[in-house]
């Protein structure tokens, strides 16, 4: 997760998401573990309960959780459709690649740390990708060093994500 004294840059998409999560985390994580404090407690003597304790740390965990999406939403700022740029690439770009060492094409939508899934091709702005590709417009070249390598990149297009 990014510095929390940092502003984050959120996808309108993003920010609903966040939105719900934190909504799930407070009505379905919390009530879950208040059904399991209070079965501990019909048992009797929790002091001494090592499940009890678990519960108390699965609670704390919880709840630093929610602390944290909530300070991020406090601090965020959401990024209207028409911030988002066709002529250079930014968060909540989708830009297609020629990989001219692997001679493949690929699509990479840019994206803030707390949004991005690199298994869905939603790369952060600061990962080694993203980070080569911020700025750049159709038609320029980026060396790039990846942990699988040294790559090549031709920018084909830039669209809204």
């Amino acid at each position: 997760m990014e510095n929390q004294d940092e502003l984050t840059i959120l996808t309108p998409e993003g920010h609903e998401k966040l939105l719900r999560e934190i909504e799930h985390l407070k009505r379905d994580h919390r009530a879950e573990i208040r059904e399991r404090m209070a079965n501990i407690q019909k048992r009797g003597e929790v002091t001494e309960d090592p499940e009890y304790e678990e519960i108390k740390k699965d609670q704390a965990m919880l709840e630093s959780r929610i602390a944290a999406f909530e300070s991020i939403i406090q601090k965020c700022r959401v990024l209207s459709p028409s911030e988002i740029s066709t002529d250079r690439v930014g968060i909540g770009s989708k830009v297609r690649v020629r990989n001219l060492k692997a001679k493949t094409e690929e699509e990479y939508t840019i994206l803030s740390t707390m949004e991005s899934d690199p298994a869905s091709n939603k790369i952060s702005d600061v990962s080694p990708v993203g980070r080569a590709l911020m700025r750049l417009k159709k038609g320029d070249y980026v060396d790039v060093v990846t942990p699988a390598g040294k790559a090549k990149y031709l920018i084909l297009s830039i669209k809204k994500g």
